[in-house]
């Protein structure tokens, strides 16, 4: 039997007023939602995705039930953009991850849509287990630029998924067989931005 503890921390920052980063925290789900849009928008996209992918998941605990909760997620942020004005064009990122039981052990479900991120921390190394939906990373998966090009690039920011933008949305998922010791990190671009990898693994380890 696989048990997880967690933790869970957000800043606002220097920058704006409004925290449009919003975390979920349960005993099997763990997600993280970085909202983007004008006003309150990022703020009420990310609240809609994280209440209805934890209530979608409740009803399906599974890996496939993950990757219908997300996408569940993003019809809801789709909907709620189309039908208030004040809130049209908003949209979100979301990487969860989802303790499940399968016929093979206990496995770690991973989804991911946007430039959250997950890391994982194992035996002091430090690893990257999604792949940011960014025109930056894009150029770097056709070798068009380097890692290093990349973060100073000036679209790093322009997404090419999210959740919201449309009625239906492409879902990276699979599965990881978590090991005694593993620390695993979800966070959103305002991490991975300002924060190193050897810092990150230097706080982990």
């Amino acid at each position: 039997m696989t048990v997880l503890r967690s933790g869970s921390a957000s800043d606002v920052g220097r920058v704006r007023s409004i925290n449009e980063d919003l975390a979920l925290e349960g005993l099997t789900l763990f997600a993280v939602a970085d909202g983007m849009g004008g006003h309150a928008g990022g703020e009420v996209a990310a609240r809609v995705a994280i209440d209805t992918l934890q209530a979608e998941f409740g009803r399906n605990p599974s890996s496939d039930g993950l990757v219908e909760a997300v996408r569940k997620a993003n019809l809801a942020v789709w909907e709620r953009g189309r039908d208030d004005a004040e809130v049209r064009g908003m949209g979100t990122t979301v990487t969860a991850a989802a303790l499940v039981a399968t016929d093979h052990g206990d496995r770690l479900v991973l989804a991911n849509v946007g430039d959250s991120r997950a890391y994982r921390m194992r035996a002091g190394r430090l690893d990257q287990l999604t792949h940011d939906h960014s025109v930056a990373e894009e150029l770097v998966s056709r070798g068009e630029l380097s890692e290093a090009e990349a973060a100073i690039h000036p679209h790093r920011h322009i997404l090419t998924r999210a959740l919201g933008v449309g009625p239906d949305v492409d879902i990276d998922a699979w599965e990881v067989h978590p090991h005694e010791g593993d620390r695993y990190l979800l966070c959103s671009d305002g991490l991975s931005n300002e924060v190193s990898p050897d810092r990150i693994a230097g706080v982990l380890d």
